[in-house]
């Protein structure tokens, strides 16, 4: 072997044994949170993630016994500000993945961490720490969906569908990031209220609250709440911490009903398939219009008439949650926070996370405007939900407009799928319900509620309000939803749903923000029975948009 060859060799065995830190690869290890959103911050005493490649050995290793050791197996971790340089003590490592605590005499601001593994150093990466920042454990693990709570006190059972907690009863929240600790944070805490201002909101309705440092786990806390007496029902009740009256954590759900059990949810008619499994199926026609007058240069109309469908089976698990179909009671709000472009079409965690797609053949829609036919035969991309086009038009253009989908009578006629039976429905579609105000709404203010009302429509509608905000550099994205009450004809949005929306930069094309109110007129909602389905409905959706900026 030449010399020059025995070289390259030691190289690149050299550099291969280096620790790889992925870019924007350091989270709160609870929210999963991107550190470029307003609660995305890394709290002092926190129990934080990085991922990369060659962090540590394949099979993992754990630290967990006091005192807690700032090297793991050859692994430690390092944060830098200037010259301040503190050392974060490791409690797992493997080759993808490290959870290390964030000293709590850590240096606020902006700051970077480095992973060094059996002596090789790897890149840095930027992290801000804060003092307070929020992240709430879930029960799969991604920082959305059924939270770690349990009814009771530390001991009782797990919240879940299948073990809703009733109202006034006390439940113990698992979470990290409340804030530094005066203590070392490789040893016991101390027990005891942590200085930090901590609120909980419970289906929007705040909750009394005692929070401190778990006395088992370094890093981890611990907030015991009492479930308000008011708070809504349902199986997906949306949970949110925030914390020094300003910083909002993650979103997830609990169960609540009037007395202990399995959940029920009579607003959801796919609930009980989420919960305790089978097969749902539901045909959606939708006629969307956004009204787009951020970063273009006249405003203008864009109106898409499509379906978009669903038809699956879903397996029981002890923690059932589909974020496309377990959705907040109404007169609530649920948000999400991802990495990711949700508007660019990159699909939420969780749809139909235990569950596989069924074949319903095709569809026929039949209305004013004749018959459009689409294919519901699972493809291979993403085969959960299928998308079919049926029109559009850009208002102001010199494009012809093909729009199909007009208030009227429609039928709904299926095939015989090789899962699904054939079935029909009729829906009546009247004219759309009217969003007040809409094109007058240009900048949404986090800090403030936000009112969408609107007119028209019959006290059977469902009406809803979607948001979204995206940092497209930042590759981040937050949506929300919140659910109008029967009958009402407004919704507000309260300012912890606003709050973790990224604000618009300079070049608002970077971050674009768009406002929907979606409505399902009673008429044009009817159940559908079928052989080879459990819940089934057909739908006709209307989708108001309005382009946005946050500040």
């Amino acid at each position: 072997m030449s010399r020059a060859l025995c070289a390259l060799l030691i190289f690149i065995v050299s550099a291969s044994a280096q620790p790889l830190l992925y870019y924007r690869g350091v989270t709160n290890a609870a929210s999963n949170m991107p550190q470029t959103l307003p609660g995305g911050g890394i709290a002092q005493g926190s129990i934080f993630s990085i991922t990369g490649s060659g962090l540590g050995p394949s099979g993992g290793i754990d630290q967990f016994i006091f005192p807690l050791n700032n090297s793991l197996n050859g692994v430690s971790v390092t944060v830098s500000r200037g010259a301040a340089s503190v050392s974060a003590y490791p409690i797992y490592a493997d080759s993808g993945l490290i959870y290390a605590i964030m000293p709590s005499n850590a240096p606020l601001g902006m700051a970077s961490v480095k992973v060094t593994r059996n002596g090789a150093e790897s890149n840095p990466l930027p992290v801000q720490i804060v003092s307070s920042s929020f992240g709430i454990f879930s029960m799969d693990g991604i920082g959305m969906g059924p939270g770690a709570l349990q009814n009771g006190a530390a001991a009782g059972p797990v919240n879940s569908p299948l073990a809703a907690a009733s109202p006034d009863q006390k439940v113990t929240l698992w979470g990290t990031g409340l804030g530094p600790i005066n203590a070392s944070d490789n040893t016991m805490p101390p027990a005891g209220n942590l200085s930090t201002e901590v609120e909980v909101f419970v289906g929007g309705q705040s909750a009394t609250v005692y929070h401190g440092r778990s006395s088992c786990c370094a890093g981890m806390d611990e907030i015991q709440f009492t479930v308000p007496a008011s708070a809504p029902l349902g199986c997906w009740v949306p949970v949110s911490v925030r914390t020094a009256g300003t910083t909002v954590s993650n979103f997830v759900t609990m169960a609540i009903q009037k007395s202990a059990g399995t959940c029920s949810d009579p607003a959801n008619p796919f609930s009980q398939v989420i919960v305790s499994g089978g097969s749902a199926g539901a045909f959606v026609a939708v006629r969307a219009t956004t009204h787009e007058d951020v970063g273009t240069s006249a405003p203008v109309d864009v109106d898409t008439d499509f379906q978009a469908s669903t038809f699956y089976s879903a397996t029981p698990t002890p923690f059932p949650f589909n974020s496309g179909m377990s959705l907040p009671p109404p007169g609530t709000c649920m948000e999400y926070t991802v990495s990711g472009d949700l508007l660019g079409g990159d699909p939420l965690p969780a749809l139909n996370p235990n569950g596989s797609a069924l074949n319903a053949g095709s569809i026929t829609l039949t209305g004013p405007n004749g018959s459009q036919a689409t294919s519901l035969t699972p493809p291979t991309v993403f085969p959960q939900f299928l998308l079919g086009y049926f029109g559009g038009s850009i208002g102001g253009s010199a494009i012809t407009g093909s729009l199909v989908l007009n208030p009227g009578a429609y039928k709904v006629s299926s095939s015989k799928g090789s899962n699904i039976a054939a079935f029909q429905a009729t829906l009546t579609v009247p004219s759309p319900i009217t969003w007040t105000g809409r094109d007058s709404l240009v900048t949404v203010t986090r800090s403030q509620p936000l009112t969408i009302s609107w007119t028209g429509g019959s006290a059977t509608d469902r009406v809803g309000v979607v948001g979204f905000g995206e940092d497209l550099p930042a590759n981040a994205s937050t949506m929300f939803v919140c659910l109008a009450s029967q009958g009402a004809t407004s919704i507000t949005v309260p300012p912890p749903i606003l709050a973790n929306l990224p604000a618009t930069r300079a070049n608002p094309l970077q971050s674009p923000g768009v406002i929907y109110l979606v409505s399902v007129p009673g008429s044009a909602a009817v159940a559908v029975e079928a052989s080879g389905l459990n819940a089934g409905a057909a739908l006709f959706t209307y989708i108001d948009g309005k382009t946005v900026t946050y500040q």
